[in-house]
């Protein structure tokens, strides 16, 4: 197996947790300068019993990548987004930019080893109202809804990942880590300088395949500083394990994908008076399957389903969560320069213990092109 697939599986579990990485990073030989705009529209519908609530965002990501040589390639990521939340007394909106991310990669010995450096450059919009802004991005925040953009602007950040690979008999093996620095600025308006704390990650996974089957397992660590406001300490966000499985069978036609992960998180460190500790967030479970479907003249059919339940907490009232999602896409390469994908995902569950009902749909479009 050619060592620089090895690499890539180091490099691939690093871009799924460093919050720089635009895409999934790959050095791979011959790879052309590419790019890619896509088209992700969102909406979910809330009703608690006593009314409704609708939230809609309209987001356009623009991802890019550049071979600048053999073993050195540079990524780049912007989005803009449109957010309205409705209510029976309520009809806010939120629009703006996302902070601009660059990541450049360089591959070692062989492609065993790795080094990443990413930059956040603060173009993003801040200083949000805080009477009308400020409530769309809390309804955003909601991690029992699933939105592609949920941050806008922050302070300027670095990162830097090493990591490394290596075959252990009949597994592909890597680890890697991370250190994120985040800069501070002003999220609000009237508000003081906002520090949110750096954070380290550790990644270690291995994966095992053959002619048909491709099984893979990863683990990330996450630590973080603590937060702060005008210098003086607010929280400290817990420390949290993710853990992922997945599997790929192919066959001549088709590619059937599963895959299950389940994130652990602890306890947060708020600085009060009595330097209170409590949970924000509650544990998740992913559960998602997918078919990949090759037809003629480069077209291809991917019908897919996932589960999420979210880990109640007696703790400031937070219920647990269950969301299912049933969906699809359909996509076209044309020669080896252009690809195009539609697809669309319904959603259903609940959340906070069945007290809220909740329905949502997802309509993504993205237009590729190779130089």
């Amino acid at each position: 197996m050619p060592t620089n697939r090895i690499a890539l599986m180091v490099i691939a579990m690093a871009g799924l947790f460093a919050p720089l990485s635009p895409t999934h990073s790959q050095i791979m030989y011959g790879q052309p300068t590419s790019g890619d705009m896509g088209f992700i529209y969102s909406h979910w519908s809330l009703d608690n019993g006593s009314g409704t609530t609708e939230i809609s965002q309209l987001t356009i990501p623009l991802t890019g990548f550049v071979p600048i040589r053999d073993n050195l390639e540079a990524f780049f990521y912007v989005a803009n987004s449109s957010n309205t939340l409705e209510g029976s007394n309520t009809d806010y909106s939120l629009s703006g930019l996302s902070d601009a991310r660059l990541q450049l990669n360089r591959s070692f010995n062989d492609d065993h080893l790795l080094l990443s450096v990413g930059v956040n450059l603060p173009t993003g919009k801040k200083k949000l109202n805080r009477d009308e802004e400020l409530l769309v991005l809390q309804m955003l925040s909601q991690n029992y809804l699933n939105f592609p953009m949920r941050r806008f602007g922050e302070g300027f950040g670095v990162n830097m990942l090493l990591g490394g690979a290596q075959m252990l008999g009949e597994f592909r093996c890597g680890a890697g880590i991370m250190y994120q620095y985040n800069g501070s600025y002003n999220p609000y308006e009237e508000m003081g300088k906002y520090d949110p704390g750096d954070f380290v990650s550790i990644n270690a996974g291995a994966d095992w395949q053959n002619d048909r089957l491709k099984l893979t397992g990863n683990v990330i660590f996450t630590g973080y500083t603590d937060d702060k406001l005008e210098g003086s300490k607010v929280l400290q966000q817990s420390s949290q394990f993710d853990l992922r499985f997945g599997v790929i069978h192919s066959g001549n036609a088709y590619d059937i994908s599963g895959g299950i992960g389940y994130l652990l998180r602890g306890r947060n460190t708020f600085y009060n008076p009595d330097k209170s500790e409590r949970r924000l967030f509650g544990d998740v479970l992913l559960i998602n399957a997918s078919l990949t479907r090759r037809l003629q003249q480069g077209w291809r059919l991917t019908p897919s389903l996932e589960l999420k339940h979210i880990v109640g907490a007696d703790e400031d009232n937070i219920g647990s969560a269950t969301i299912f999602g049933l969906g699809g896409a359909v996509g076209r390469t044309f020669g080896e320069q252009i690809g195009v994908t539609i697809g669309g995902k319904y959603f259903t569950g609940n959340a906070d213990d069945g007290d809220i009902d909740l329905s949502g749909f997802q309509l993504t479009a993205s237009l590729t092109g190779n130089l």
